[in-house]
């Protein structure tokens, strides 16, 4: 069981957003998380989060101790997750750096990066860690593109065509539900359980994310049943590359209360470039429990 950052988004002018997530679950409880971080791969680190954070997977380092601008920042700034399972055996995620490289493990010195100790919490079992560049070191002009092309796409949003929404990530640990996990076949019993919502993990979801979107035009398809033939309208909606957002995550739409369920993504690019993410989701209907989670409309 151990830690990884999943995304990593430096937002003009001076944040920086985080998304981790546990691989390889193995415990039932409650999980805290610390996020840290360093102007080196070494340290020292800083934890930004002392009194811990418990029912999200994301976080926003507004960087105003450090007075940098994202937008063309030349150095690096690295993070790292510690995470504190309900068994207290705390342990560390992969360091990544603004680009989202990691740290990977190596037996000895490298060019300009000569082997360290780890951490003794740190999960790898290697006994030196380092840096790897892979893929190769953006150049600078297209890490000024990346940040450039994900503020213009936010400002679209903000102020002509987006609306807001509010993303609850679907759990993947926490503590199991007694309502309808069945430990022996490890399957969900009931899928309208109103304590997991069918994800067998008790409040399903994480706390909302706000975050802003738009509604693509509708793609219709044509198919076949009984009755003759059927008209589909699939809903589309696209929203920034961050947070990453995946099948079987919901979306609530804050005007009308509109709760989509996803069922596919798409990440277009720009000059090989994700700015943004495609969604193919499924509207929830009115009776759904999914209705029953506690989201800020106003």
């Amino acid at each position: 069981m151990r830690t990884v950052i999943i995304q990593i988004t430096p937002w003009h002018p001076t944040k920086v957003k985080l998304q981790w997530e546990i691989e390889d679950v193995t415990e039932s409880g409650d999980f805290t998380f610390h996020v840290e971080r360093s102007g080196s791969p070494g340290g020292p680190w800083t934890d930004l989060t002392p009194a811990g954070l418990l029912n999200t997977t994301v976080y926003e380092d507004p960087l105003e101790d450090e007075g940098a601008n994202t937008l063309s920042l030349a150095r690096d700034i690295y993070y790292r997750i510690k995470m504190v399972p309900p068994s207290t055996q705390e342990s560390y995620s992969p360091i990544v750096n603004l680009d989202g490289l990691v740290e990977h493990t190596m037996l000895e010195e490298e060019p300009g990066n000569p082997a360290r100790p780890i951490p003794a919490a740190q999960f790898e079992p290697d006994p030196y860690t380092g840096i790897a560049r892979r893929p190769a070191t953006p150049n600078a002009r297209m890490r000024l593109i990346k940040r450039a092309l994900l503020r213009n796409m936010y400002l679209m949003l903000k102020h002509l065509n987006g609306l807001e929404y509010a993303l609850l990530k679907r759990r993947h640990f926490g503590v199991r539900c007694t309502e309808c996990y069945d430990p022996n076949t490890h399957e969900v019993i009931i899928s309208n359980c109103p304590v997991c919502y069918g994800t067998s993990w008790v409040g399903g979801y994480f706390d909302p994310i706000y975050i802003l979107g738009r509604r693509l035009a509708s793609q219709i398809s044509s198919g076949l049943s009984p009755q003759g033939k059927d008209d589909i309208n699939k809903t589309r909606i696209q929203t920034l590359d961050f947070p990453k957002i995946e099948e079987g995550d919901i979306l609530v739409e804050r005007v009308h209360n509109q709760r989509f369920l996803v069922q596919q993504r798409y990440f277009p690019h720009v000059k090989s470039i994700a700015t943004h993410q495609t969604l193919a989701v499924s509207e929830l209907p009115r009776l759904a429990p999914e209705y029953g989670i506690t989201v800020d409309l106003n």
